[in-house]
């Protein structure tokens, strides 16, 4: 029996308190097939932050076209239930988040001590052995999600089901969650490989650190979608073709296309 696993990862209007933008999460398995995946966009509760929208791109006007594959409520805080019923369906035996703090920190407690949880920049920092230290006093500076990779790839092999999926899925996208979900999971796939003692996960034992953003009222722009959005309806296509979901793929096609709507 195949073991399964998840990775999760946000895209947010700032820091804790502020609102969440998109939720992804790919669930795999231990020999490479992804079986299923979330990808969600949410208009934020206060006014958006433009300098993390210099970021990650997710403008008001992207936000409402991503949106147009499935219906579901216009802000995480009404839909965060829907991430938590993913999990509790496929039953992981852990979730892999690269800052683990960061992200579960927009997740109500409830959430968290739920799963069992991996932070793959803390749990490599001394694998990838960058120099600089870090906030905790170490000697190595915590890896970013790219550096990680990086250093995972050069150390082990990847399976034929990892190569085969990231040769249907292609090159990765900055600063898109579904995208970097993706990138975790061959790093997560490669250090299970080659290094299992080094995936470790466990509850949360830190303190919830999350706090429901300030709701705020603005105008909501007509959805616009663009090049930038576009690439990403392709690259959640090409997800679906991975995991071997059909309808999924055809319906994100059309939507890159501009040729329909979904019909959910």
């Amino acid at each position: 029996m195949p073991r399964l696993f998840a990775v999760f990862d946000l895209e947010t209007n700032g820091f804790h308190g502020a609102s969440v933008l998109s939720a992804s999460s790919i669930v795999f398995t231990d020999e490479g097939r992804i079986v299923d995946f979330f990808n969600r966009f949410y208009y934020p509760e206060e006014r958006p932050d433009r300098r993390t929208e210099a970021v990650h791109g997710l403008s008001l006007e992207r936000v409402g076209a991503l949106r147009a594959e499935e219906e579901y409520p216009a802000h995480f805080l009404d839909d965060w239930t829907s991430l938590a019923l993913f999990w509790e369906q496929w039953n992981p035996e852990g979730i892999a988040v690269h800052n683990l703090p960061f992200d579960t920190g927009f997740l109500p407690g409830t959430v968290v001590r739920r799963q069992r949880w991996w932070c793959s920049m803390r749990g490599l920092t001394d694998l990838c052995r960058l120099p600089g230290g870090n906030p905790a006093g170490g000697l190595w500076k915590w890896p970013r999600l790219r550096e990680a990779s990086r250093t995972a790839e050069a150390l082990y092999l990847p399976s034929p089901a990892l190569t085969r999926t990231e040769g249907t899925v292609g090159p990765h996208l900055s600063h898109y969650g579904l995208s970097d979900c993706f990138e975790l999971y061959g790093l997560v796939l490669r250090v299970l490989g080659g290094s299992p003692a080094l995936v470790c996960f466990a509850p949360s034992a830190a303190p919830s650190r999350f706090r429901p953003p300030m709701r705020g009222r603005y105008p909501i722009p007509y959805p616009r979608r663009d090049a930038f959005v576009r690439e990403r309806l392709r690259y959640a296509a090409r997800i679906a073709d991975a995991a071997a979901m059909p309808e999924r793929r055809d319906i994100l096609e059309r939507l890159a296309a501009g040729e329909e709507s979904s019909p959910f």
